[in-house]
């Protein structure tokens, strides 16, 4: 009998290394690049139900893969209260990662960027040592294996505008 997991083998990943103490082996940055490419899989999983054209699929994961959309469900999980102090520890220790993407950087800002590659590292990190873990995580942030046609980072944009409007308009003083 084989043991499934929302729809899917339990390890519908590839199982990960057995690492004990990741922070001793690896650099965030190395657990960054480790947490993107998980990331990007389970966005990939997310939107390929129901069937949709190349160009669609591509369009859907680019959307909530970027470091902005990236910053937005980090601010989701850290609002929610959702993440340990040791998983907290973890995003200070990925939002100090240097790098040469400056394209990205400039695009975004370095405070975006710094955040975006600070839950990569959380990422890479769980994926090593807590899966179970990681999937908690994922779907707290909305990513499923079933049919989806929701827009992760457009709902996350809208009730960011949201917020940031009414706390705009709660700072502007009155009119006489």
């Amino acid at each position: 009998k084989k043991s499934t997991y929302m729809g899917f083998e339990k390890w519908w990943l590839p199982p990960a290394p057995e690492v004990k103490k990741p922070r001793s082996l690896y650099n965030a940055a190395s657990l960054a690049y480790l947490g993107d490419c998980i990331y990007e899989l389970y966005a990939r999983r997310h939107f390929f139900f129901p069937p949709l054209s190349i160009n669609e699929y591509n369009k859907r994961v680019m959307d909530v893969v970027k470091c902005e959309s990236q910053d937005l469900l980090l601010n989701k999980l850290l609002g929610e209260d959702f993440l340990t102090e040791e998983e907290r520890d973890i995003l200070r220790w990925g939002r100090n990662i240097v790098s040469s993407k400056t394209r990205t950087r400039k695009r975004a800002g370095i405070a975006v960027y710094n955040r975006a590659s600070s839950l990569e590292t959380l990422i890479g990190y769980l994926y090593l040592t807590n899966f179970k873990r990681l999937e908690q995580m994922m779907f707290q942030l909305g990513f499923t294996s079933g049919a989806s046609s929701q827009n992760i980072a457009d709902e996350l944009r809208s009730s960011f505008q949201k917020t940031t409007s009414t706390s705009v308009q709660s700072q502007q003083p009155a009119k006489r």
